[in-house]
């Protein structure tokens, strides 16, 4: 549900409780209602708290491994989030859309729910496969030596450590 239909829900519902009585069934209603407000605000804060927990845990594993199990848990519980741009930052989000939207191990359908997410939060992002100049990536100069060999020794590193995850 967007900001704007929770305001006007709570504009509504504040209308109603303006129009009703003061007497008979209507004012033990009201009293019964201001009783459950401090509840309701507590859990709408326990809600936002553990929303905003999970969906960090989920961005942590999507940022250390691209795969499309983590991107639809992360686009799906970016979904249910309250604000998302100013926990996570906009530089943060973007930088790992990108990530995410360069990725060979991400299949369409993954990075498409991840995109239809980004843009529900009013992020500005490319559409799935597009945003970059061809010429850089057809003109890009072969790796090195040494480069092939760091991301091997990266690659290796990363896959240790989620064996030894598994173990766990």
């Amino acid at each position: 549900m967007s900001r704007n239909k929770v305001v006007l829900i709570i504009l509504l519902v504040a209308a109603a409780y303006l129009l009703t009585p003061n007497d008979g069934i209507y004012h033990t209603i009201k009293a019964n209602f201001i009783a459950l407000l401090p509840f309701i605000m507590v859990a709408l804060i326990i809600y936002l708290i553990i929303t905003l927990t999970v969906l960090k845990r989920a961005w942590r594993k999507l940022d250390e491994f691209v795969c499309d199990d983590n991107i639809i848990e992360f686009a799906k519980i970016m979904n249910i989030s309250f604000d998302v741009k100013r926990m996570l930052g906009q530089k943060n989000l973007l930088d790992l859309y990108s990530k995410v939207n360069f990725s060979t191990r991400a299949s369409l359908h993954a990075k498409e729910l991840l995109y239809q997410a980004m843009r529900r939060k009013r992020l500005d992002v490319p559409q799935p496969g597009k945003g970059t100049d061809i010429d850089k990536v057809i003109n890009k100069a072969p790796r090195t030596d040494a480069e092939i060999k760091a991301a091997r020794i990266e690659a290796a590193a990363r896959e240790r450590k989620r064996k030894n995850k598994k173990k766990k």
